[in-house]
């Protein structure tokens, strides 16, 4: 009997983590963290040493607790595409090192994750692996590079995991691979269950108004990103607009845009991000940033939600300017700057409370499926059982499924043991 048991992810997103055991095998599908909460948030702790983590991407909320197993002795083998492995050093690294500037402690020091990324072991897509007794295959997701949606053929049964999903290209990344075989079970992304996503074409376009408008009176349009995906496809965007001004690159983005660029046959375009990096100047100094803002221009960095990075450094400067503009590419959790500030017109941090006079906007450039985009994907792959996980509507996306025909339930707190 193949027992599922959901440790994180219920009806919320993030602390992504789901456990597979076989009877001969324990198998750890993510280990993710609610990285806006502090401290962090972690999954349901798992009863004994996994056999093995298939890593589905590197964003933190599914790879944020991997190195609680090194903490414990019980690391394992860590199965991800290549750059997974390069872009996970760097997000929990960093995770470590705000955590120690928050005055939080983890359950996992620096020592732990670099002796946890020693135990990652390199997949390719579309290639059947083996451990003891299970098998898998990793497919594209198209979430962000080296995301994957993972198979396990248990017993005869195809179970599907989509980590995170996106099912439509753009410009950085080809869409999911949506060639897959016959499906059983799906366990399945409900991120965006509830809404669709505005046309990407409409949010490209906006976002060069801005910009044309801002330079246009010699203002600083700051975009403000994702590290791991989200800025690469911002700098894609730009570029295929024709970047005929300044453009700087600041933040942990500038390493996560080296990693992917050497991962570039993931790309859509593999000589893409080469292209759009010649227009564009890395920030490496604090003599640099101030550079940037001598001039018209436009400035790429993180956080994306504004609770840190250096995009707190350019908005102390350029808050009270209002030929100066500041679009956000991504959602903004609550309770977040970036959700406060759209709310009430103010960046407040611990260290500032200021009116914010700058244009603000938010545009929608998700890597996740939209709405009926998941109703599609599941719909093509029409298998014997649904579990929504990692949204904040799970519930909701179940019971719309079950009226469509499927066996769909969402994982709860106090019902997330199943029986396969």
């Amino acid at each position: 009997m193949i027992q599922l048991s959901f440790h994180g992810a219920l009806s919320t997103v993030g602390a992504s983590a789901v456990l597979v055991d076989t009877g001969v095998e324990k198998i750890l599908l993510d280990y993710g963290t609610k990285v806006r909460e502090v401290p962090p948030q972690f999954p349901i702790p798992i009863q004994g040493k996994p056999d093995a983590i298939l890593l589905s991407h590197s964003h933190l909320d599914h790879s944020g607790g991997i190195s609680l197993f090194q903490a414990n002795g019980q690391g394992c083998p860590i199965y991800a595409i290549n750059v997974t492995k390069p872009l996970t050093e760097l997000l929990l690294l960093d995770s470590v090192k705000i955590s120690h500037e928050e005055g939080v402690s983890l359950p996992f020091s620096k020592r732990d994750v670099n002796e946890t990324i020693k135990n990652f072991v390199s997949v390719p897509y579309r290639q059947k692996m083996k451990l003891r007794k299970t098998t898998f295959t990793f497919f594209d997701a198209g979430h962000i590079p080296g995301s994957a949606m993972i198979l396990l053929n248990l017993n005869g049964k195809n179970l599907l995991y989509t980590g995170d999903l996106k099912t439509t290209d753009t410009r950085l990344l080809k869409r999911a691979d949506l060639e897959l075989p016959r499906i059983d079970y799906l366990i399945m992304e409900s991120t965006y269950a509830d809404r669709e996503h505005p046309d990407r074409k409409s949010q490209e376009k906006e976002l060069i108004k801005i910009i044309d408008e801002t330079l246009a009176v010699d203002g600083h349009c700051l975009i403000a990103g994702f590290a791991v995906g989200r800025l690469q496809e911002i700098l894609l965007v730009l570029d295929k607009h024709g970047i005929d001004y300044p453009v700087y690159l600041d933040g942990m983005a500038k390493k996560a845009t080296t990693i992917i660029n050497q991962h570039k046959q993931l790309l859509k375009e593999p000589s893409s991000l080469d292209r759009a990096l010649k227009k564009v100047e890395y920030v490496g100094s604090q003599r640099s940033r101030k550079r940037a803002l001598k001039q018209p221009s436009v400035i790429l960095t993180t956080s994306g939600m504004l609770n840190g990075g250096p995009v707190v450094w350019y908005l102390k400067k350029l808050y009270s300017d209002r030929r100066s503009s500041l679009v956000l590419t991504g959602w903004q959790l609550e309770d977040t700057p970036g959700k406060i500030l759209l709310e009430t017109g103010r960046f407040i941090t611990k260290e500032v409370d200021l009116e914010v006079k700058m244009l603000v906007k938010r545009l929608d450039f998700s890597a996740h499926a939209g709405r009926s985009e998941l109703f599609e994907f599941v719909e093509k792959l029409n298998p014997e059982k649904v579990f929504c996980i990692h949204g904040d509507h799970t519930e909701e996306f179940a019971s719309e499924l079950k009226e469509k025909g499927f066996d769909a339930v969402a994982p709860l707190a106090n019902n997330r043991v199943f029986n396969l």
